[in-house]
């Protein structure tokens, strides 16, 4: 059955995507329509002359950004939130929560269920002090290094820098490593363990002046856990963070989103010096990854003082205070590794190099 020509509206929205360089089909039109990304157009009665449909010039603009960001195959969902978080496109409020809670939801859940499967597995002791927070912060460690990733392999050449760890072997670095992460991800850090903190500011090493995206993905992570512990401990669940993200207002989603974006600009501008511009968040990935990182502040931010910023809680005050509780731990390490990096001396002699340096002078010859 042949299709019917397009509307006078659909004819408009496909010569301007295709003036872009972006054509799209009167059926991907369609597809957009019934997912709710675009409205019914306008009617205009001509009289005789019958009717005229056509757009108002937002949803004109947003027919463009779709266009740009679709790819044959690629989820709508995909496209949707490279529209939102790339472009800022104004997509409408059904489809943009579809898409976030279509992302955020079944990854969380995958995680909630993988960290659960390594805590059952965990003999009960019933006269352990631990409770149930710091078992769930170990397993969520036991994943984190089990997954590996850019972020585990920063941390565990950062704890070599240690002077007791610079021969040691993989699994005593590892379990020093499952210490840190475990206490980063708890409710609260151990301050008063120097042990501990030892190794966690050897871990995230705030103290560097390496410029690489490892060492900001460190320094993220870091941040990010350690926001949780900074604010005030609120139990939740999956129906809460549902009925929050579904009833947040689009207008608030769409600052909620420029929060975000902020942050993880104000990272890329930290791990490339400034000298590489601005990030674009052109990929799925890091396009996904916003969404999961809004979808989970739209809960999370009830537990911090009213008005706080997702980009200041998460790489400033964060940061700021996990330098203010690791820096007796800082003092301590930077004594250690100054001792190790001076030489040996041999104190049944004093060496070759110690003798000449006595018995000669300035020039070399021996002193009279």
């Amino acid at each position: 059955m042949p299709r019917s020509a397009p509307t006078g509206a659909y004819r408009e929205l496909m010569d301007l995507t295709a003036a872009d360089g972006n054509p799209v089909s009167v059926a991907q039109l369609e597809r957009w329509r019934r997912s709710g990304l675009l409205p019914a157009p306008d009617r205009v009665f001509l009289g005789r002359a019958g009717t005229r449909t056509s757009y108002p010039q937002e949803v004109k603009d947003l027919a463009r950004v779709l266009a740009r960001r679709h790819r044959p195959g690629r989820p709508l969902d995909d496209t949707v939130l490279l529209a939102f978080f790339c472009e800022s496109a104004r997509i409408p409020e059904i489809p943009l929560k579809l898409a976030l809670v279509r992302t955020y939801f079944p990854h969380r859940q995958r995680h909630r269920d993988a960290v659960a499967r390594i805590a059952d597995a965990v003999p009960d002791d019933s006269g352990s002090e631990q409770d149930i927070y710091y078992d769930w912060a170990e397993a969520k460690a036991v994943l984190d290094v089990e997954e590996g990733g850019m972020v585990i392999r920063k941390m565990r050449a950062n704890l070599r820098r240690l002077p007791d760890l610079a021969r040691a072997s993989r699994e005593e670095v590892d379990g020093r490593l499952l210490g840190v992460l475990t206490h980063l991800n708890s409710p609260r850090l151990p301050e008063d363990d120097l042990v501990i903190m030892r190794d966690l500011e050897a871990a995230i090493d705030l103290d560097s002046d390496e410029v690489s995206l490892a060492l900001l993905a460190v320094w993220e992570y870091a941040a990010t856990t350690h926001a949780g512990q900074m604010s005030s401990l609120k139990e939740t669940n999956g129906v809460e963070r549902f009925d929050t993200l579904c009833y947040t207002p689009p207008d608030e989603l769409h600052r909620l989103r420029d929060e975000v974006v902020t942050s993880m600009q104000e990272t890329w501008r930290r791990a490339t010096g400034g000298r590489r511009g601005a990030l674009a968040i052109d990929t799925v990935s890091m396009a996904r990854n916003a969404a999961r990182t809004l979808a989970e502040w739209t809960t999370a931010r009830k537990a911090y003082p009213e008005g706080s910023s997702f980009a200041d809680i998460h790489f400033i005050d964060s940061l700021l205070d996990l330098a203010r509780v690791t820096a007796p731990a800082w003092l301590l390490n930077r004594a250690d590794r100054q001792r190790a990096a001076m030489p040996p001396v041999d104190k049944a002699s004093e060496g070759r190099t110690a003798f000449i340096a006595r018995t000669t002078g300035a020039t070399g010859r021996r002193r009279r």
